[in-house]
């Protein structure tokens, strides 16, 4: 009996006794540390970035690296979002000190902090691109930031009956509180602080011009801000709070960013009628607004790319900007007179935002083998310097995939990205079970960056494809458009046409012990493939839409299926109704693990519970985990090391 007990264990962890003991594991994968946010002086000398260290005493620490002499110090063991005063003498960042939350600034001379501003949060959803950022006036003077008027919205007793008005009276994982998102400044010389937008729309996305005077900021300022998504530009006088409306388009502008000589604004804006705050079918282009004519010019039209901001340089000819590529997110400079763009880091990596000072350039990467680490360039990419290794050396005795992209034909002769990550010493003849991810969106992709599940699944002897179907964004606009007014239509092909390739490309492949999961648009994929095919013999499918119809009342993205299905629900229930697996559900063979989180209001768990109780009287094998306190993506360690577990667990039991 005992032996057998052990036989069992041994199974349903996926390892065994000759496995390595460095593996990545559920459990310590959140031992790893990692870094973020960071950011050069204004004259490139020195660094600041955040680390978190989990089973440290203190785990977070704002770092101050000197770049001339390489030394580095720890100088908060708080805070996020630092930014540098504009003469490099002192540090802002939001931070909880001394028990006041929000705006600190920390002088580097002598150490000391003193609190700027209270920061109020609202949870309105405003969209995911909506910045409720803080900036430093270029005079260093002032500080301007993004806060909730408390004043905008009653107090209201939490056990009273709602009353509900409005379209958006969701938040993502609760009820909106109403609060409007103003915009303040804070005067650093006598403390004041003064709101500069007092009107009944939502402000945010703050840049200031170059003479301290100005600031440009996005807000959405038609008659019901609910009902749409025009977003537009608008500038406040710092001395008036007079304010202009500059741009005035059908489309949804985003992020402005003003050029240090305060000639222009450069902003990432869509120019179609239907827009969403989630996952845009758009590819984003570049304009700039002229300050003295007004004038409005798209300086990428060419450019067959998802752009989502720029950063200047010191100069205001050049800006840099990155993009998804191929599985890649690059970094590139273009500009302001030409249509040449110059890579700067282009290579099979995920780079982000760059953060500029002197000559240099400051910009995390990560690759399928690393997650991100810290680059510095003095000479716009010829050589790139790595900065930090705190992951790198996490994963030095760890024992990772082997991974490996790859191109396909699909049915009608496209071509279609994928990847691949399996176990490096894969034996001659063997065959191990197959994991299919699916990615979200449905217009997010999949690439070469570092990815935990499929380090743990690969650890435990499965290879895993995830492939990158038509909506998947990095391939141009005509890609990205290949799911409009048909979710699960060519892109389902796509998947299924990849699936059929990998396992003719890998030997080593099981095609009869495949299993696929997705979450989000990945998770609505999930429950569409399951309806589709029996290939697969398991599915986890997790914060999934299971019914387009009634996720259209139910969701904060109504917009959402009014740009993906080009209308009202009522005047396209037959095409919704076709494309929901709950139409299909009588078709399901394949067990299915169902995961949700209760205040999940991006897909409400109603779409789960609808799924779940057809499949169970369907007799289809299925289990439902719910998770309280958790939205579109769990916050809470104990409760993402659970999901792992479970995930894995259901694998193993019908596909080992």
């Amino acid at each position: 009996m005992i032996k057998k007990f052990i036989a069992v264990l041994i199974f349903i962890s996926g390892t065994s006794f000759s496995q390595a003991q460095n593996n990545i594991t559920v459990e310590n994968i959140y031992t790893m540390p990692s870094v973020n946010s960071p950011v050069l002086s204004p004259k490139g000398d020195k660094l600041i970035y955040i680390t978190n260290e989990p089973g440290k005493s203190n785990p977070q620490s704002l770092i101050l690296l000197d770049l001339n002499t390489q030394k580095s110090e720890t100088i908060l063991n708080t805070g996020s979002d630092p930014q540098w005063s504009p003469d490099g003498q002192k540090i802002a960042l939001r931070a909880n000190l001394n028990g006041k939350s929000g705006i600190h600034v920390l002088n580097l001379n002598d150490k000391s902090t003193k609190f700027i501003a209270q920061i109020n949060n609202s949870n309105h959803f405003l969209g995911h691109s909506a910045n409720k950022n803080y900036a430093w006036s270029p005079d260093g003077k002032s500080i301007a930031f993004v806060s909730a008027d408390l004043s905008s919205a009653p107090t209201v007793d939490p056990s009273a009956p709602k009353v509900i008005e409005r379209i958006l009276y969701k938040s993502r994982t609760s009820f909106s509180d109403n609060r409007l998102t103003k915009i303040y400044v804070a005067n650093l010389e006598n403390g004041e602080i003064k709101t500069l937008t007092q009107d009944i729309y939502d402000s945010h996305s703050i840049t200031w011009s170059p003479d301290s005077k100005k600031i440009a900021y996005i807000s959405n300022h038609t008659a019901d801000p609910d009902a749409n998504y025009n977003n537009d530009i608008f500038i406040v006088d710092i001395a008036t709070s007079k304010i202009e409306q500059i741009t005035k388009t059908p489309g949804t502008e985003h992020n402005p960013n003003w050029s240090p000589d305060g000639k222009y604004i450069l902003y990432p804006a869509t120019v179609r009628l239907r827009n969403t705050k989630d996952s845009s079918g758009e590819d984003m282009k570049l304009y700039t607004y002229e300050v003295a004519t007004g004038k409005i010019t798209c300086i990428t039209q060419n450019l067959d790319e998802r752009l989502d901001g720029a950063k200047w340089t010191n100069d205001s000819k050049s800006y840099y900007f990155g993009f998804p590529k191929n599985g890649k997110r690059v970094l590139y400079k273009g500009t302001l007179n030409s249509e040449i763009i110059t890579p700067i880091v282009d290579e099979n990596a995920s780079v982000g935002r760059p953060t500029t000072g002197g000559n240099k350039i400051a910009f995390t990467k990560s690759t399928p083998s690393q997650p991100n680490e810290i680059y510095i360039t003095s000479n716009e990419g010829k050589t790139v310097t790595q900065i930090t290794q705190l992951s790198t050396n996490w994963l030095k005795d760890k024992t990772l995939a082997k991974n490996e992209d790859f191109w396909f034909q699909s049915h009608d002769g496209v071509k279609v990205h994928g990847f691949i990550a399996y176990p490096a010493n894969v034996a001659k003849g063997v065959k191990i079970p197959v994991i299919h991810r699916i990615h979200g969106g449905p217009h997010g992709a999949f690439g070469f960056s570092y990815t935990d599940i499929n380090e743990i699944l690969v650890a435990n002897g499965y290879a895993v494809i995830s492939l990158n179907p038509r909506g998947s964004s990095g391939y141009g606009q005509k890609f990205t458009d290949g799911t409009y007014q048909a979710w699960g239509g060519g892109d389902y092909l796509d998947l299924m046409a990849g699936i059929d390739y990998a396992l003719e490309k890998y030997p080593f492949l099981d095609a009869n012990r495949m299993g696929v999961t997705g979450g989000s648009y990945g998770g609505f994929m999930t429950n569409w493939v399951v309806t589709q095919t029996d290939r697969y013999k398991a599915a986890v499918t997790s914060a999934s839409v299971s019914n387009l119809i009634s996720f259209y009342g139910t969701s904060i993205y109504p917009d959402l299926i009014e740009t993906e299905f080009n209308g009202m629900p009522w005047d396209n229930y037959s095409l919704l109704w076709h494309f929901s697996p709950m139409a299909h559900i009588k078709n399901v063979k394949t067990p299915t693990l169902i995961i949700h989180g209760e205040n999940d209001m991006d897909v409400p768990v109603t779409q789960a519970e609808e799924f779940f109780i057809g499949l169970k009287k369907l007799g289809v094998p299925t289990k439902f985990i719910r998770y309280q306190n958790e939205g579109h993506g769990f916050t809470q360690q104990k409760n993402r090391l659970h999901n792992n577990q479970q995930l894995l667990a259901w694998f193993n039991q019908y596909l080992k």
